[in-house]
C-alpha cells in the first residue's frame, strides 16, 4: 500500500499538481486567502457548535426556526457564520496589506468591509404602515454566500490602495504626527477611491438589472442558470463538479447549485411524498443524486479526511482535524473546508470532487437495484451523519449506505492526503529551522 502511494505521489501528474500547489502557496494573494480563512476559524467553530446544539435540540425537543428557545440559541450563529463574508473581507485585506507593505493595515481592512457591504448588501428601504421609512441591510448576503466577493474585494481594494499610495495620492502630514493618525489621514484618499470604484460597480449592476441584483447575486445567477437544464444522471456529474469547484474558488457551492435546482428538488420530494401517502411506488428523479455531496461529513464528504488527520504528524493538519471532527459528525464541514484548507488547494480539490462522483455512482446503483429507498420527506436542516438519510427515506438501508461509503471515501482521500501532509510537514520543518537559526 505504501509503495503504491509512493508511486502515485511521484507520478508526473501529481508532481505537476504539487508544483502548482507550491506556486500558489508562495503567491501573496493565495497566501493571504489562506491566512484570511485561518483568521476566521474561531468564529467558524463557534458557529459549528451552535449548529450542533440546535440540531440536537431539534431532534430531542423538536425545536425549529421560530421557536423562542431555538431563535435564542441560534443567534450566535447568525452573528458568526452569518457574517463570515464580512469578517473575512477584513482579515483578507488586513493580511494582504501587510504582505504588500501597505502601512495602513487596519484602515485597509475597514475599507474592504465598507466596500463589501456596498457591493453585496446595499441598504434597503421599507415603509411601515405609519409612514416611517426603515433602512436595513440584507444580512444573509454577508455570510458564507458572500465569501467569493469578500476575497475579490479584500484583495483588489488593497491593490487600489497601494496604487494610490505609490502615486502619492495621499494627504501629507508633518513627520511629528503620531503614526496612527498619520496612517488614518493617508488612507482617506485611497479609501475614498475604493468606495467610488466599488459603489460605482454596485450602482451600475443595480441599474442594469433594475435593482434585482448585486455583484454577489449576479455571479451566483450567472453560474446557476445553466445548471437548471442539467438534471439527468449524466448532467448531475456536471452539477456535482460545479458544486465542488465553486467551493474551491470561495463561492458557496450550495448557494450556487441549490439555487438552480431548488424548484426541481422540492417538486421531486413532493411527488414522492404524495405517492407514499397514496400507497403508490416512489419515483426516481436524477435530482436525488445531489445527496452524494453530503453523505458523510457535509459538502465534499470530508469526515474521513478529518478522521485520517487525527494522527497526522503535521501540527496544522492535526489541529484542524481535531477541531473539525465533531462538526463533521453533524455534517458541518466549514471548519474542514477553511481549516485544512480545501479552498484554493489543488491537491485536496481532486479527491474533494472525485469522492462525490464515486458516491454518486454507488447511489445510482443503489436506487436502480432497490438497494436503497428513494427519498420522500424533504429535510432542509443540518442533521448528524445518517440521521438525515434515515428521516428523508424512513428506511434503515440508507443509513447502512452511509456507513459503507465511509471506507470508500476514506480510500479516495488517502493518497492525496498523504501528499498534502508531506507538504505541510516539510513547510513546518522549514519554519522551525528558520526560527532555530
Amino acid at each position: 500500500m505504501n509503495n503504491k502511494l509512493e508511486q502515485f505521489a511521484n507520478s508526473a501528474f501529481m508532481k505537476k499538481i504539487q508544483q502548482v500547489s507550491v506556486k500558489l502557496s508562495k503567491s501573496p494573494a493565495f497566501g493571504t486567502i489562506s491566512q484570511g480563512m485561518g483568521g476566521t476559524m474561531g468564529l467558524i467553530m463557534i458557529g459549528a457548535v451552535v449548529q450542533i446544539i440546535c440540531a440536537v435540540g431539534g431532534l430531542v425537543f423538536g425545536w425549529k426556526a421560530g421557536h423562542p428557545i431555538y431563535d435564542v440559541l441560534y443567534m450566535p450563529y447568525e452573528l458568526t457564520m452569518g457574517l463570515l463574508g464580512l469578517f473575512m473581507s477584513f482579515t483578507l485585506a488586513y493580511n494582504y496589506a501587510k504582505r504588500l507593505g501597505v502601512k495602513a493595515t487596519i484602515q485597509s481592512g475597514f475599507t474592504s468591509m465598507v466596500c463589501f457591504i456596498l457591493v453585496c448588501s446595499p441598504l434597503m428601504s421599507t415603509t411601515t404602515e405609519a409612514g416611517t421609512t426603515i433602512r436595513s441591510l440584507n444580512v444573509s448576503a454577508l455570510g458564507a454566500n458572500g465569501i467569493f466577493c469578500a476575497i475579490l474585494i479584500g484583495l483588489l481594494s488593497v491593490r487600489i490602495t497601494k496604487y494610490a499610495v505609490d502615486h502619492n495620492w495621499i494627504i501629507r502630514m508633518p513627520d511629528v504626527v503620531p503614526e496612527g493618525i498619520l496612517n488614518s489621514f493617508n488612507s482617506i484618499i485611497p479609501s475614498g477611491l475604493n468606495i467610488v470604484v466599488w459603489y460605482g460597480l454596485a450602482v451600475a449592476i443595480s441599474n442594469f438589472t433594475n435593482g434585482a441584483m448585486t455583484l454577489g447575486t449576479l455571479i451566483t445567477t450567472t453560474i446557476a442558470t445553466p445548471l437548471s437544464y442539467l438534471v439527468s444522471p449524466l448532467g448531475m456529474i456536471v452539477i456535482v463538479m460545479v458544486f465542488c469547484l465553486s467551493w474551491f474558488f470561495g463561492i458557496h457551492g450550495g448557494s450556487v447549485v441549490f439555487t438552480a435546482i431548488m424548484p426541481i428538488y422540492i417538486a421531486a420530494y413532493a411527488t414522492n411524498a404524495e405517492a407514499a401517502a397514496a400507497g403508490q411506488p416512489l419515483v426516481f428523479n436524477p435530482i436525488f443524486l445531489y445527496g452524494c455531496l453530503t453523505v458523510i461529513g457535509g459538502s465534499g464528504n470530508t469526515l474521513p479526511l478529518c478522521i485520517m488527520g487525527l494522527k497526522s504528524k503535521s501540527k496544522q493538519i492535526s489541529a484542524v482535524a481535531k477541531a473539525s471532527l465533531v462538526p463533521g459528525l453533524f455534517n458541518i464541514n466549514e471548519p474542514a473546508i477553511f481549516g485544512f484548507p480545501i479552498m484554493y488547494n489543488p491537491v485536496l480539490l481532486i479527491p474533494f470532487i472525485l469522492n462525490s462522483l464515486v458516491v454518486m455512482l454507488f447511489m445510482y446503483i443503489g436506487y436502480s437495484f432497490n438497494l436503497m429507498a428513494l427519498p420522500q420527506v424533504l429535510i432542509m436542516t443540518t442533521l448528524p451523519v445518517g440521521i438525515q438519510q434515515l428521516m428523508s427515506s424512513l428506511d434503515w438501508r440508507n443509513v447502512i449506505f452511509c456507513a459503507l461509503m465511509l471506507p470508500i471515501v476514506y480510500l479516495v482521500y488517502l493518497p492525496f492526503f498523504k501528499i498534502y501532509e508531506k507538504q505541510c510537514i516539510a513547510k513546518e520543518e522549514a519554519e522551525a529551522a528558520e526560527l532555530g537559526e
